[in-house]
């Protein structure tokens, strides 16, 4: 049976406290790519409006998917996503596919699967299309410059099993 989230924070421990997952310009959002019209990479954050989001079922095929919409604020209505042309440089995320928003180009770009680990407690799967089968992961960085904040972590997929389980939380 699938369920369905609306307005929720998707978050991971780090620093002492949650670190939801956002799009916003204040933690360096940006476009991702000059040919897709709407295109934000995702980060994360300790606090905003921007880090809600909705978590909807829907059939690809087959497949029983659930696709990440950003719910509010910054790139609201923007489907998560990640492809695997688009990679971070080795210092961020070890050329890992980035974690972003958009307005998917094939259905099968916003096809994801939650994987219970108890609780309110997943690992978030790409099920379909580019860099299926890796998880959602968002590990620690150690920014060269004091003023970047130890909450802001680069998010990627990886098949790396490490800083990957996500709370699912109301808003």
């Amino acid at each position: 049976k699938q369920w369905y989230q609306r307005r929720v924070t998707i978050s991971i421990p780090g620093e002492g406290t949650d670190l939801m997952l956002a799009t916003q310009k204040d933690l360096g959002s940006f476009y991702c790519d000059n040919n897709v019209a709407s295109c934000e990479y995702v980060f994360t954050t300790v606090k905003g409006p921007n880090t809600i989001w909705d978590i909807i079922p829907y059939k690809e095929g087959d497949e029983d998917c659930y696709k990440i919409v950003k719910a509010s604020g910054y790139s609201a209505g923007q489907t998560m996503t990640a492809r695997n042309a688009w990679k971070w440089a080795s210092i961020f995320e070890d050329d890992k596919p980035k974690l972003l928003t958009s307005d998917p180009l094939n259905p099968e770009s916003k096809c994801w699967q939650f994987n219970s680990v108890g609780g309110d407690n997943y690992k978030i799967k790409k099920k379909l299309k580019d860099a299926a089968g890796m998880f959602i992961r968002a590990r620690p960085i150690n920014f060269k410059e004091d003023s970047v904040p130890k909450t802001r972590r680069f998010c990627s997929v990886s098949d790396d099993d490490t800083f990957n389980v996500w709370t699912i939380k109301n808003a």
